[in-house]
């Protein structure tokens, strides 16, 4: 349940609701239930290859078994656009585990990979493992037919390596003006995301520690699930914090707590193009974010629509205070943020995304 699966699924939604023949196709999802409603008029499809069961074999089989998968998937691929003949295929993730089945489509069917997912996170590794994903995803793209990025940073990468590359930003699931306000919980901080490294979920904390004790009615209500979960609750215990700061699990009525809250942080290294932020200002809900590549300068004015802090636990917590004793001035950009994010409205962004896809076919 995060921000790619949102958007994917209301993309292919709106298309397929616009009048578009639209396949959702999956390739181990099995018979898990999907985070968010699929449109019945999408067609969907699982391709049933599990590469994570890879790992249950010992390690002399896993290079045999993961090399039938390989195949398995390239002969099932092949067969549905066969059958099909799409006119584009849209790839929403990072190519790790069958880049070359996937491009092997292309004297079939053009391809527009689309990076959720920023330079910087995307190539983040030591130097010799970065270097070896560099010439391995070049080697790939080089051969797609598009390359969408989510903000303008993000592009100024892509365009190093591509001619062909367009920025669309993330819509707002929710239509702005059906965001009715309600009354806020005192004092409650939102933190919405993954817990992993790339978060730095441990700088928010870090950063709320250094300023509890000042603000005894505050509090941090953080949704997200992550391999760091153990990791930020041992933390939560350390700083003193377990009644101050709660974990829950991840919402699908997310816009319910971000109504219920005085405002948002986000303390990560990275973001590509921040959905949370977005949903967050749709709400009426000034948003503390680290300036970090490349997503939250796109979005947040800073001292206007949010604040930007550096990428440490001082300067955040410091922001923070002053979100915390300047009320008024925090409605007032909320009110800003809500006016600013019209402009991520569905039915504009969404016609983006249709018209870069009919480019191809062009």
């Amino acid at each position: 349940m995060g921000g790619i699966e949102r958007v994917v699924t209301d993309k292919a939604n709106w298309l397929a609701d616009r009048g578009h023949d639209v396949t959702l196709l999956t390739y181990e999802q099995g018979d898990h239930p999907f985070s968010f409603q699929l449109s019945p008029n999408v067609c969907y499809i699982d391709l049933n290859c599990r590469y994570f069961t890879v790992y249950k074999y010992n390690f002399l089989l896993r290079p045999f078994v993961k090399y039938r998968m390989k195949r398995t998937f390239r002969k099932r691929l092949h067969s549905l656009v066969e059958r099909s003949h799409p006119d584009v295929m849209a790839l929403p993730h990072n190519l790790n585990e069958f880049q070359n089945e996937i491009t092997s489509m292309l004297p079939f069917v053009p391809i527009v990979y689309e990076a959720h997912s920023t330079s910087v996170e995307l190539l983040k590794a030591n130097v010799v493992s970065r270097w070896l994903k560099y010439y391995r995803i070049m080697k790939v793209l080089k051969k797609v037919n598009m390359v969408i990025t989510l903000t303008h940073g993000d592009a100024l990468f892509w365009r190093k390596h591509f001619n062909n590359v367009k920025t669309i930003p993330n819509p707002v699931s929710m239509p702005v003006d059906d965001l009715v306000d309600s009354k806020k919980e005192a004092g409650r901080i939102l933190y919405v995301g993954r817990l992993n490294s790339v978060k730095r979920v441990d700088r928010l904390i870090q950063a709320f520690a250094m300023i509890a004790d000042k603000y005894p009615d505050w509090h941090i209500d953080i949704y997200g699930e992550g391999e760091e979960k153990a990791y930020i609750e041992k933390l939560i215990q350390n700083c003193h914090l377990a009644k101050r700061v709660k974990l829950f699990a991840p919402s699908s009525h997310i816009y319910d707590e971000y109504r219920n809250s005085q405002f948002l942080v986000l303390s990560s290294d990275s973001e590509s193009f921040s959905l949370v932020i977005v949903e967050a200002m749709a709400c009426g809900l000034p948003v503390v974010s680290t300036d970090c590549p490349f997503g939250p300068r796109d979005i947040i004015e800073d001292g206007k629509t949010g604040l930007l802090s550096r990428l440490d636990s001082e300067d955040l917590a410091a922001k923070m205070e002053w979100m915390i004793n300047h009320a008024e001035q925090r409605n007032e950009m909320g009110q800003r943020a809500r006016e600013t994010v019209k402009r991520y409205q569905a039915e504009t962004v969404m016609t983006e995304w249709e018209q870069a896809y009919l480019s191809v076919l062009q």
